[in-house]
Formats: C-alpha cells, sequence, structure tokens
C-alpha cells in the first residue's frame, strides 16, 4: 500500500491583479487559492500573517476533503478478503 504524501506550497508575490473585495478567499483555476492585498501591507506583519492563514484554511479543509472522498472511493471498491488484506498491510 503506497504512503501519503503532504505537501504545501506557500509564497508571497506581486501582482497587478486588484485587490481581493471584501476580504475573501479565491479559488483559482489550478486548485490553489489566492487573496490579494494592498501594497500598503508590505511591512505589515500582522496582516501578512493573517493573509497566509485566511488562504490556507479553505486550501487545507479542501485538500482534506478532496483526499478522504478519494481514499473512501478506493475503499468502497476493496470489499473482498484479498485488497482488504492489502489495505491493512
Amino acid at each position: 500500500m503506497p504512503n501519503i504524501k503532504v505537501k504545501i506550497d506557500v509564497g508571497y508575490s506581486e501582482t497587478e491583479d486588484p485587490v481581493t473585495e471584501s476580504d475573501s478567499v479565491e479559488r483559482i483555476g489550478d486548485g490553489s487559492f489566492k487573496l490579494v492585498i494592498g501594497h500598503e501591507y508590505e511591512f505589515d506583519i500582522d496582516r501578512l500573517e493573517r493573509a497566509l492563514l485566511q488562504v490556507n484554511y479553505p486550501a487545507l479543509r479542501t485538500a482534506l476533503s478532496e483526499h478522504l472522498e478519494q481514499a473512501s472511493k478506493k475503499k468502497d471498491r476493496c470489499t473482498n478478503s484479498f485488497c482488504v488484506h492489502r489495505l491493512i498491510k
């Protein structure tokens, strides 16, 4: 049975995108999440930290939900004793 790799990619980058309205997190096409804050916060450690936490939470919840959904489907397909034995190993 394969192991499970957990990964996360976090970072800041400059953008010409407009500031996110109402401080809400957006899911973008590649499945990642973003929040655009104003340039005036470039050195505001509290605002930068809060932005990371705001983006991180939905990303974590989505990843966990998707993993559990896939694992559940895999488990449902494995109903015979041979497959269950392989899952336990």
